[in-house]
Order: structure tokens, then C-alpha cells, then sequence
């Protein structure tokens, strides 16, 4: 018999990738310090990075401050509000649910819901995969929630009165809302509140003592403050209501958890193999690489291979939980602070462990000579179109009626944003070297987008 790990990448259908040196716990150590280090200033705000091979744990640190203000530094055992990580949670339980014949994924979401205007097209699947048109605002101003304990019944009334964004089905675009009414339903159908059903359900079986609904008003040891950066000058973070987002972001967790809980998730412990790979598969075709989403989960590529995860970003946190099929492995990032760009750090981790790391780009530099060749317009689509732009010693790219980015170069003369966050975009020229098109790489993937440069009037 085939072991559950072969049946789940057959599954998948996880394309071969190409053939790497696998590298050893120790040059992944070194690797992982050096990114770890160029990403965060010891004495601010931190982030916990884990990385794992299988079960054995090849990377387990900390830097930066858990309190910066009685300057406590951060433990990799720590407790961070891992915002919509949440979500992998709510869909994981959902598709538990339907598996135990309790609800059916494709049947209207209003079978749950009798006592709200919700559009009857709506399914429970589409819910799950942001692709059922709720809005996330209302369309007319509303009193602003308190700063107690949210009722989920006065959420979910204004979520279903709202017109929708577009038709069921047709189109992804990301909705808390979305999984906001999924609590409702967790809460009908099982008779539990949604983090009791969570708690009974997945949590406790699992052994999570440390994931939970992370309640403003508990004493919880081990959680770390969160921050913010205002303009360069770090801050704390704005107040939050984290009773609001429920199950589309309301959890806590320690990167150790979400270790657990990805390989359980993965290894068929939760939904069984079929169900993890029905999560992980994109819901709708034609979305771009590294926003294709399934079912709680969103399914990405580093370095050519497929990574299944997902990101969080509340008020003073921000994390990423990736689980890469070809390497077994999984990678943990856990910040304190909403501006860091986790999802970032956690695919350098990720092709460490592929073994072909993203280079790490000096702070600082001094423009070349040639750099003002790259200056112009590049794109005829608005939403795409990018202009480069140098004052003195600076470079800088900015989108059409925004504020420009502060750029810089690297050895080959590609253009990254700063602080770094892999994207690039890659000059081509002519045969007499003139720049006639930018190659842009999201997250520093292809297959990229060309930008043809526009002719100067």
C-alpha cells in the first residue's frame, strides 16, 4: 500500500521539479540566519521562523523584541494572533463537516442561514474560495461596532443585507465577510459557538494547546505585544476589536502549533488526503499564479514548485504558513508587526529549503552610470503600468495616480522595491542596448509580465 504522503502528491498532481541538491540542515541554518538577520532589527519588533523537513525540525529561532518597550526579546514558543491563517482553520472544519454528511459544499449557504437575505445562489464552496461576491463593506454607512464581544447575528445581517459584488461564481476576490458568515454556519449546524466547534473539533484532537480564539480581555502567557511602523517610526499597534473577523482571522497560535496542524492538514489527519487536495485546488482558472486559492488555502510557486498555504495581517501581526508537497516541508513565520511583509521572509525560507535561495540585496547602493536608461513609462494597462523614475541618487517606481516606491538595483541591473519584498522587474533591451521592456516577476516567480515601454511624446 502506497504511503498516505505518494497517494497525496498524486493527488495534487504535483508537476516534477527540477532536480536540486537537497541541502543539508546546516547550510540551510546558515541560510535561514542570514535572511532572518537582514530582515529584522534585534531591537524592534520580531518574527519567530520554523522550518521543518517532514516531522524533524531543521530551523526553530527568534529575533527582535516580543516587548521592545521593557526590552523583552522574542522565544520561538511565543503566541502571536495569526490573523487569516484563521481561515485554513474555518475551511478545514467546513470540509470535516461535509465529509460527516452535515453540510453539503455545494448547496446553498441559506440552507443554514433561513433568517437573513442572503442571495440563494450562494454556496457554502464559494464562501470558502472568495469567489461568492460578498461585499466587505455595507453600502451605506453603519454605527461602528463596539468594543465588546461582537454579536455574530449583527454581523452576519448586515453581510447578507449587502448587494453583492458581483455574480456567484464568476470572479475571486478575497471577503472576510465571506468567512464571517461561515461562523454562522459552523454555529447553526453543530450547536457550538464557532471557537467551541473549533476547539472540540480540531484543536483539542490535535493536541493545539496553544491555538485558540485569542480574546482581548484573557491573560494569555507567552502572547507577544504587537507594533506597527508610522513613517519609519515604530509604533504600537492601533487598537483592534479581534472579536470582528471570527473565523475569518480571530485565532492565536505558536509556530510550533501551526507546524502541527499543517502536517496534520496535510498528511489527511483532518479532511483525509482527498479533502487536503480538494482545499488546495484553485478554485477558478485564469487567476494569477501566486493568487490562486481553494478552499482556505491559497496555492502559490517558489522557485517552480507549488506551496500551499496560507498569510495573516491584523493590527500589530502578520504571519505565513507555507507547506511545500515536493519537499515535505513546511515554514512558519510568525511577526509582531503589521508592516512586515511575512509572506516575503517565508518564501526565502521555502527556497532555502528548495535549495535554491533568492539572493539577498545589499541596503544601500550607488546608482550606476547607465540607470538613467531606465526612466520612462512602461505598460499600456493602467492597472499594470509602472514609471520609473531617478532623483540624484534615487530610483523609484510608481502605478498611476499613487505615490512612488523607493527602488534600487542589483548586480544584473533588475529593479527591486525597497524594503525587498522579491518582486523585480527585469530590463530588456534592444540590439543597440536601448531598455525596451520591463519583465516583471511577482514575488520573484514567472512567468513574467511584460511591460512594453511606451513611446516619450
Amino acid at each position: 500500500m502506497r504511503s498516505s504522503l505518494s497517494v497525496l502528491c498524486a493527488v495534487l498532481l504535483v508537476a516534477a521539479a527540477p532536480a536540486f541538491a537537497q541541502p543539508s540542515a546546516t547550510a540551510i541554518a546558515r541560510d535561514a540566519d542570514a535572511a532572518l538577520a537582514a530582515a529584522i532589527d534585534p531591537k524592534g519588533s520580531g518574527a519567530v521562523v520554523l522550518i521543518a523537513r517532514g516531522d524533524t525540525i531543521l530551523y526553530r529561532k527568534a529575533r527582535g523584541m516580543a516587548e521592545v518597550e521593557l526590552g523583552v526579546p522574542l522565544s520561538p514558543d511565543q503566541a502571536f494572533r495569526i490573523a487569516s491563517i484563521s481561515k485554513s482553520f474555518t475551511a478545514a472544519l467546513l470540509v470535516q463537516m461535509a465529509a460527516r454528511g452535515e453540510v453539503a459544499l455545494d448547496a446553498p449557504a441559506i440552507r443554514h442561514l433561513p433568517d437573513v437575505s442572503l442571495d440563494p445562489r450562494i454556496t457554502l464552496r464559494q464562501l470558502l474560495s472568495h469567489t461568492a461576491g460578498v461585499a466587505e463593506n455595507d453600502s451605506a454607512p453603519q454605527p461602528p461596532f463596539g468594543n465588546g464581544e461582537v454579536p455574530l447575528a449583527e454581523q452576519v445581517r448586515r453581510i447578507a443585507a449587502r448587494p453583492l459584488s458581483f455574480e456567484p461564481g464568476t470572479v475571486q476576490r478575497y471577503s472576510n465577510a465571506g468567512y464571517i458568515l461561515l461562523a454562522a454556519v459552523i454555529e447553526k449546524v453543530t450547536g457550538q459557538g464557532w471557537d467551541a466547534a473549533m476547539r472540540t473539533r480540531l484543536f483539542a484532537p490535535l493536541e493545539l494547546a496553544d491555538t485558540a480564539y485569542d480574546r482581548a480581555d484573557m491573560v494569555v502567557p507567552g502572547r507577544v505585544a504587537g507594533y506597527a511602523m508610522d513613517k519609519g517610526v515604530l509604533r504600537n499597534a492601533a487598537p483592534f476589536n479581534v472579536s470582528i473577523p471570527k473565523t475569518a482571522g480571530s485565532l492565536r497560535s505558536t509556530a510550533t502549533d501551526l507546524l502541527r496542524w499543517m502536517r496534520a492538514l496535510s498528511q489527511g489527519k483532518v479532511v483525509g488526503t482527498e479533502g487536503f487536495a480538494e482545499m488546495s485546488r484553485p478554485a477558478l482558472a485564469g487567476v494569477g499564479i501566486q493568487d490562486r486559492y481553494g478552499l482556505g488555502l491559497y496555492r502559490w510557486q517558489v522557485r517552480g514548485q507549488d506551496a500551499i498555504g496560507h498569510t495573516g495581517q491584523i493590527n500589530g501581526f502578520a504571519s505565513a504558513l507555507f507547506y511545500l508537497p515536493a519537499e515535505d516541508a513546511t515554514v512558519v513565520v510568525l511577526a509582531n508587526n503589521d508592516g512586515f511583509d511575512a509572506q516575503a521572509l517565508a518564501r526565502r525560507m521555502a527556497a532555502i529549503v528548495i535549495g535554491r535561495p533568492y539572493p539577498l540585496l545589499a541596503a544601500s547602493q550607488v546608482l550606476p552610470r547607465d540607470a538613467t536608461a531606465l526612466v520612462g513609462t512602461y505598460g499600456s494597462d493602467p492597472a499594470t503600468m509602472r514609471m520609473v523614475a531617478i532623483a540624484g541618487d534615487r530610483i523609484t517606481v510608481a502605478r498611476p495616480g499613487r505615490q512612488p516606491l523607493p527602488a534600487m538595483l542589483d548586480g544584473q541591473g533588475n529593479i527591486h522595491f525597497v524594503p525587498d519584498e522579491l518582486s523585480y522587474f527585469a530590463p530588456v533591451r534592444d540590439g543597440a542596448g536601448k531598455v525596451i521592456r520591463l519583465d516583471y516577476f511577482a514575488r520573484g516567480e514567472g512567468p513574467a509580465l511584460a511591460l512594453e515601454r511606451k513611446p516619450q511624446p
